[in-house]
């Protein structure tokens, strides 16, 4: 039920009473985890250290995941080392280990590709749909580390084009990886190229799940890349298509970029109806962790008012909490309008902290051309607020630059404005 603070209140009398209580302890890691604790790593050692030798292989998995996604990879492939587990879960979270350190430029592709290529089999022995999310989603980060990501979601398209519920779960696995043939990795007539080709197989096969996926992700390119009109009538469809499947994360995917390309065309009421539709469908949905941050984020962008974004901020950091709901690639679509936020509203302590988790998502977790012109603009932003117009004008003027050489020219248009004062920060 996702009630973490409450599994907390009840299970620290349980500990305060009996401190070796193997289920206790590990109930305690695994909902510190869940809410993104800074306990959570000392919690798992506590665990596996009352826990039989077998848990505790999965419980020292799971603890390495988390220090993964806390921003310390070589630190969590020492902490794999040695470590053998044996449940599916604790499978899972060993792949997604070695997948994401493969993906951020830590370890060896190929370690993570057996890995979760096992785990992928497990779970589809199992029938854990869940676990299916999760396997795709490292199957998926490993054939980015390799270089192989379309090839990747082609092969997804073919052996899952007879079994369309698997597919609606392998292709929402794959929503955070895939926002990597975005954001300037390569240009967006390319990304567009391979859309329509996947698009094309997709309705010779009748595999509905693959032709959605293929519609949306050439609209959001379409978006990124200013074509406006064309990129409306993609999203839609997108948005028509997964609906007509029951893929609640594709459809809330589609209304949140929706909701952008109305605020680029200023039609502010509606983008605020679109992303509130957004948010409703992805709390129907369990992979939140994809989501949440992008549709939140959007939210901050579309207040115009410093207090009303601080005020989005702050919802934002109530709502998104933990590894269900965020994940290390996604949350740079909270962390960026987040930090122009609060540099607006002057709460510094809060725009300092963003900015530096900023800086390590673009530079370390995402290395994608656009998410480095954002870096620029937020750098601007927080100067402004500081009183060093020089400063301001320079790093707008280098997003303004390197969103142009992304193929940004709307996210171009807006720094190059800021640049020369035509609209203030």
């Amino acid at each position: 039920m996702a009630a973490f603070a409450d599994t907390l209140r009840f299970v620290e009398p349980l500990l305060a009473h009996e401190p070796t209580h193997v289920e206790g302890l590990r109930l305690r890691a695994e909902a510190l985890d869940a809410m993104g604790d800074i306990r959570t790593l000392a919690a798992y050692d506590a665990a596996a250290k009352a826990a039989d030798a077998i848990t505790a292989h999965d419980l020292r998995a799971k603890r390495a995941l988390a220090q993964l996604k806390m921003g310390d990879p070589p630190g969590a492939l020492e902490s794999i080392k040695g470590v053998e587990p044996s449940s599916v879960e604790g499978r899972l979270a060993e792949a997604l280990c070695y997948s994401g350190a493969a993906a951020l430029g830590f370890a060896d592709p190929a370690v993570g590709s057996a890995k979760s290529a096992e785990c992928r089999r497990l779970a589809l022995q199992s029938g854990d749909t869940g676990a299916l999310v999760i396997a795709s989603w490292a199957q998926a980060a490993a054939a980015h580390a390799r270089g192989e990501l379309h090839g990747s979601v082609w092969a997804d398209l073919l052996e899952t084009q007879h079994v369309p519920h698997l597919a609606v779960r392998v292709f929402d696995g794959h929503l955070c990886i895939t926002q990597r043939f975005l954001y300037g990795a390569q240009p967006y007539e390319k990304v567009i190229s391979f859309a329509n080709a996947l698009a094309a197989e997709a309705i010779r096969l009748g595999a509905a799940r693959g032709h959605a996926f293929a519609v949306t992700l050439r609209g959001e390119a379409k978006l990124l890349s200013g074509r406006l009109d064309d990129a409306e009538e993609d999203l839609l469809a997108g948005a028509r298509l997964h609906r007509a499947i029951g893929a609640a994360t594709g459809e809330a995917l589609s209304l949140q970029r929706r909701a952008e390309l109305a605020m680029h065309r200023g039609r502010r009421d509606d983008a605020w109806a679109l992303i509130h539709d957004a948010l409703d469908v992805a709390r129907h949905g369990d992979i939140g962790f994809h989501l949440l941050d992008r549709i939140y984020g959007t939210r901050i962008a579309l207040a115009t008012d410093p207090d009303a974004a601080l005020e989005e901020v702050v919802e934002g950091e109530n709502a998104v909490r933990g590894p269900l709901e965020t994940c290390p690639g996604c949350r740079i679509t909270f962390a960026v309008p987040a930090t122009v936020a609060a540099a607006r509203a002057r709460e510094f302590d809060r725009a300092n902290d963003y900015e530096k988790k900023t800086e390590w998502l673009a530079q370390v977790v995402m290395k994608l051309p656009a998410w480095d012109a954002a870096l620029d603009e937020v750098r601007g932003h927080m100067a402004s607020a500081t009183g060093d117009k020089r400063r301001a004008r320079e790093c707008f003027h280098t997003a303004s630059s390197r969103f142009k050489m992304a193929g940004h020219p709307l996210d171009a248009a807006r720094c190059s404005d800021l640049a020369a004062g035509r609209t203030q920060p």
